[in-house]
């Protein structure tokens, strides 16, 4: 399923794009920041998304919100106007790893109207109407154990 994003203003949709890895010697095709965000960038080129940003952590734990390129993202989310309408990432697994960590910063950026894709597919934040159910489902799928 693929969603549409809605602008209060006429013009292209503008993307961040994220990437983090808890470690750039990881074997996972998408393990490195770098290989990510060359994945991000065509998934944003596919999509028809202007790149209005990129960030990255790189060797750094999705289980923490303290990391330079998440704080980048959500200052760029939150500035008025926001300076973006959808954050992407490869997978859930990269924003974080923890399901009170990912419920922090999607509750800020769905809060600023920034929409959230991942590049697989297993994740699109559509508003607040599907929180409740997310939130139960990301309680199963991310355990709150200190995970890198």
């Amino acid at each position: 399923m693929r969603v549409s994003y809605k602008r209060s203003e006429t013009g292209p949709i503008r993307a961040f794009l994220y990437a983090r890895s808890a470690g750039e010697t990881q074997s996972a095709p998408t393990a490195n920041a770098d290989a990510q965000l060359q994945l991000l960038r065509k998934h944003a080129y596919d999509r028809s998304f202007v790149v209005v940003g990129e960030a990255r952590d790189a060797a750094q734990s999705g289980a923490s919100l303290s990391r330079p390129g998440l704080t980048l993202v959500m200052q760029q989310a939150t500035c008025s106007p926001s300076t973006f309408d959808v954050l992407v990432a490869t997978d859930i697994k990269r924003l974080a790893r923890g399901a009170e960590v990912f419920l922090a910063i999607t509750s800020r950026l769905t809060g600023a109207g920034i929409q959230i894709e991942t590049v697989d597919g297993t994740y699109e934040w559509m508003g607040e109407a599907a929180r409740e159910a997310n939130r139960i489902a990301l309680q199963q799928l991310l355990p709150s154990t200190k995970r890198r």
